[in-house]
């Protein structure tokens, strides 16, 4: 009874192979990187509707990406109040965040980009749930 010749795997195949899964990982580590939104599931907050009535939107909880403009104030038991600069439809936005004593070990300064989810708290500021650098 005769054997069959063993037939090898090209090494040019193993090449290709490895090259598409490098290809592969490459592109969905782009794509992962690319949409690093952590609060897309949230509604993006219209800073014209916060603006005309703030009142209406308490409880509701939106994202806010933005610029810190300025130290407005603070307080020992509420936190810390920004200005943050908004930039949606081609018009910059000023509006009040409250930063809560929970972030306090965090070093915000004037022109630091963040993405925060925030909530309209019941005096209708923009009070910050979590926030990341952007």
């Amino acid at each position: 009874m005769a054997r069959r010749a063993h037939q090898q795997t090209s090494p040019f195949l193993w090449l290709v192979a490895a090259m598409a899964l490098i290809v592969l990982a490459g592109a969905g580590a782009f794509v992962l990187q690319k949409d690093g939104n952590p609060y897309r599931t949230v509604e993006v907050l219209k800073p014209s509707d916060y603006l005309e009535n703030a009142n209406s939107l308490r409880g509701n909880t939106y994202q806010v990406e933005g610029v810190i403009s300025s130290s407005l104030g603070s307080s020992p038991e509420k936190g810390r109040l920004f200005g943050l600069k908004i930039n949606q439809a081609d018009k910059d936005w000023p509006l009040p965040i409250l930063v809560p004593r929970d972030y306090r070990e965090l070093n915000l300064q004037k022109g630091q980009r963040y993405r925060l989810k925030v909530e309209v708290n019941d005096d209708g500021l923009l009070e910050v749930e979590e926030m990341s650098k952007s």
